[in-house]
């Protein structure tokens, strides 16, 4: 009777304990693998697009790179979900095994317990059992005894039916979990081969790359001067609004304050300037990401590449300050919060004015049609007063 108990113990423990594999981490881990597909199908779209207006290859092989890095990262997801699916396989089989074995154990007590009522199973048995008492509280006792007996073999056969059906459940849950972990096999194998004609591309291309070397030094210096003259007109800018702010006392006035702490309270949280893009040229870049031996002019922000007309949106509430032609960067538009500043630039067509007070979100404009070397793109800066910000430290993680 011992081991039957017992027995029925552990099964009980074995299908009310709750797994340890943490649901939160499989979930942000498939929340990870689409952002990554997502990522991948855009590159993809931005990939075809610039290959069929036949743009400068140095622009392909740094978006054919870039979608080689989200496809690596695709696959490491992936060879993640493997090993913790083959983990619950593993985990599953040794569930399976034990519920086994205390079926084993069930159907041996259950076999005993039906062998001593063959024995017994004359009434005249059972009767000398109980008159054989010393008293009658011993009597009591032993025909209680009596009576559960028969609804003990009652209750284990049901048990033995329960655990069998379990065992069942848990054979088709194993048999799920095998079918997705082919999956995801077969998935990591087409990854690769997608990986190895990526790799086999760009390595083509960069063997061809030379014969733009010195179109792209043009380009270099192109900008260079862009960036000169930008950064020329933004301190200017900046200068003329400080001092007009210390000159009317407005710098330390509480709505001022506020908007200035608002604004620091925000850093790392606040909304891409665009909806799609991806960042193609980064703050205080100093070398060409496909020609790795040709220095790059410092820049006091970001490059977004994007797609003409997308719209343009304020990272945060603030005021126009001013719209103007920049050449080389069509329109920009600076927005001030507080002693923040922003600048948009390479806008097609700008949608505030100046004195203008913006929301978060509110439409500035939208970003112009590219140019053959670098696409569509929205540069963005960020400032403190003076001093340049990195707006990848402060825009929100996508």
């Amino acid at each position: 009777m011992k081991c039957f108990f017992r027995h029925i113990v552990t099964i009980i423990f074995l299908f009310t304990a709750a797994p340890l594999f943490s649901q939160s981490a499989e979930e942000k881990l498939k929340e990870s693998k689409t952002a990554t597909e997502k990522e991948i199908e855009r590159l993809g779209k931005e990939i075809n697009e610039n290959a069929k207006a036949k743009k400068s290859k140095s622009k392909y092989i740094a978006l054919l790179n870039s979608r080689i890095e989200q496809r690596k990262k695709l696959i490491r997801d992936t060879d993640l979900q493997i090993s913790i699916l083959e983990d619950e396989i593993q985990k599953k089989n040794d569930r399976i095994n034990e519920i086994k074995s205390h079926i084993i154990g069930l159907k041996d007590s259950y076999a005993e317990l039906a062998v001593n009522i063959y024995k017994n199973r004359k009434k005249a048995t059972w009767l000398m059992y109980v008159f054989a008492s010393e008293d009658f509280s011993q009597a009591f006792r032993r025909l209680k005894y009596l009576q559960s007996y028969a609804d003990v073999v009652s209750v284990q056969a049901k048990k033995i039916e329960q655990t069998n059906h379990q065992l069942e459940e848990e054979v088709s849950l194993l048999l799920d979990k095998k079918r997705e972990l082919d999956s995801y096999k077969s998935k990591r194998n087409e990854e690769i081969e997608r990986l190895a004609i990526d790799e086999a591309e760009a390595k083509k291309m960069l063997s061809s790359l030379k014969n733009e070397e010195k179109k792209l030094k043009q380009q270099l210096q192109r900008r260079r001067t862009e960036l000169a003259n930008l950064n020329k007109q933004i301190t200017s800018l900046m200068k003329k609004e400080i001092a007009k702010d210390k000159s009317a006392g407005v710098s330390k006035s509480p709505a001022n304050v506020k908007l200035s702490t608002n604004f620091a309270a925000n850093r790392g949280r606040l909304p891409w300037p665009v909806a799609k893009g991806k960042i193609v040229g980064f703050f205080g870049e100093k070398f060409h990401p496909v020609y790795k031996h040709i220095e790059l002019s410092p820049s006091n922000g970001i490059d977004i590449s994007t797609v003409a007309g997308e719209n343009v949106l304020a990272t945060f509430d603030g005021t126009v300050v001013s719209v103007l032609q920049v050449p080389g960067m069509n329109i920009c538009v600076m927005l001030k919060h507080g002693e923040y500043f922003t600048f948009y630039c390479r806008l097609g067509v700008a949608s505030v004015k100046k004195d203008a007070n913006v929301k978060t979100g509110a439409v500035l404009g939208k970003v112009a049609a590219g140019r053959d070397d670098d696409g569509s793109q929205l540069h963005f800066e960020m400032w403190k007063i003076d001093k340049p910000l990195d707006p990848y430290l402060w825009l929100s993680k996508k």
